[in-house]
């Protein structure tokens, strides 16, 4: 019993193995300057939008969803923002507009995926190549950089933070990329909003049973993940101080990749919010580490794909060691 017990602790925690085992491996490989505060600081800072918009996918992955156009989401929010800061609109009315045009574009993929019933793969990769065209269009495939202070502040603004003997420079996006992923954690965790988006994506039937409109909430889902989507475009342009139609894109492969490395299932029935961080920062680690170590660039691509195929392999492995579990259980007495 208690071997089984550590091997359950193992499995369950496994990823927090690796990661440790990566921080070990490039701190040595790196002569030391891998864990160096500053540095340790930067692979998160590199990270914030995408564990931010991670966030918004974590919800709809949990529920049994997919959204493909994530990444185009962002860059057209981007521009769009780009545009009105262009333009001269106040930065309260840019963000506001950034955060309702997410909204919408949530809503509507929920729309069609509650109204057409089919998992979502086709309906937001047909909303993906929309968004692309929409975002050049409206661009010109120009980029905009007048985004003032206000964005700065958010994405790209650092204090001096003292640590042990030195000081390293603290960047404001990772406080406000915490109280996303604490915010996120406490609507799964401690709602019934968060307890209704696991069962949709393990047992969508007794959502139905149990009195909750399952079109509604497939709706509700997309739109709160907008909500995070459109705070990661505003991290995103505010660190870089600048967007364009190529801002974002990719982000929702990385940000799938990430949550299922660390244990959210595709497709909905188990993860929770710590999985999807722990997955990120082991793709921001392997990043980070192998630009220090000054690995050709397409070396990081095939380690990334690596990454996104053990991914997969690690979804597969739990869905079919759960399935093992579940014939195991005897059935109860007198059945």
């Amino acid at each position: 019993m208690k071997g089984k017990n550590i091997r359950a602790i193992i499995r369950d925690h496994i990823m927090y193995l690796v990661l440790l085992a990566l921080v070990a491996m490039f701190t040595v490989a790196t002569g030391g300057t891998f864990l160096k505060p500053q540095n340790v600081i930067n692979v998160v800072n590199q990270n914030v939008y995408l564990l931010v918009v991670g966030v918004g996918i974590t919800f709809i992955m949990l529920s049994g969803g997919l959204d493909l156009s994530i990444g185009y989401q962002i860059s057209t929010i981007a521009v769009v923002m780009g545009i009105l800061s262009r333009d001269g609109a106040p930065t309260a009315a840019i963000m506001a507009a950034g955060f309702a045009l997410g909204i919408c574009l949530g809503t509507l993929n929920g729309l069609i995926y509650a109204r057409l019933k089919v998992f979502p793969f086709m309906i937001t990769l047909a909303i993906q190549y929309i968004l692309n065209g929409v975002t050049y269009l409206l661009s010109n495939s120009k980029t905009f950089r007048t985004f003032d202070g206000a964005f700065k502040f958010l994405g790209g603004y650092t204090f001096a933070l003292k640590l042990g003997g030195g000081s390293v420079n603290f960047p404001f996006g990772i406080i406000v990329m915490a109280a996303a992923i604490l915010a996120g954690a406490f609507i799964l965790n401690k709602t019934y909003f968060g307890r209704h988006i696991y069962a949709m994506g393990s047992n969508p039937e007794a959502v139905v049973l149990s009195g909750v409109n399952l079109a509604k909430m497939r709706v509700f889902v997309f739109a709160l993940a907008g909500v995070f989507v459109s705070l990661g475009a505003i991290l995103a342009a505010g660190r870089i101080g600048a967007t364009s139609s190529g801002t974002g894109i990719g982000a929702e492969f990385t940000v799938m990749a990430g949550a299922m490395l660390g244990g959210v299932k595709m497709g909905g029935g188990g993860g929770k919010m710590n999985n999807m961080v722990v997955g990120m920062l082991i793709i921001g680690l392997l990043n980070n580490g192998m630009n220090l170590m000054n690995l050709n660039q397409y070396w990081q691509y095939v380690a990334m794909g690596i990454v996104l195929l053990l991914a997969i392999s690690l979804d597969t492995l739990q869905t079919e060691s759960a399935d093992k579990r579940a014939k195991q259980v005897p059935p109860p007495t007198g059945a």
